[in-house]
């Protein structure tokens, strides 16, 4: 009977630290799954950012494509005066 307690008591012994050992990773796991939802959270931020630059962008390009076209203009009016001699 002896040895069946030896037995049993080092089983529960041997549970007590796979328990543990569980515990551990579960543990680990929810603080990967933290800091991979902040990652994420970080990476959506920086995609809209992105996204409002790419924006930005294509508007001061636009800008400047029609502010050419109204230098182009201004300057054939410009160049239709001419300055009299003295």
């Amino acid at each position: 009977m002896e040895q069946v307690t030896e037995a049993l008591d080092r089983t529960s012994a041997i549970a007590g630290k796979v328990t543990s050992r569980v515990a551990a990773v579960v543990e680990a796991i929810e603080s990967q799954t933290s800091a991979i939802a902040q990652v994420t959270e970080g990476v959506d931020q920086i995609s809209a950012v992105v996204q409002t630059n790419s924006a930005t962008a294509e508007e001061s390009a636009a800008a400047s494509e029609e502010l050419s076209a109204e230098a182009a203009s201004l300057k054939q009016l410009v160049d239709e005066f001419t300055l009299a001699t003295d």
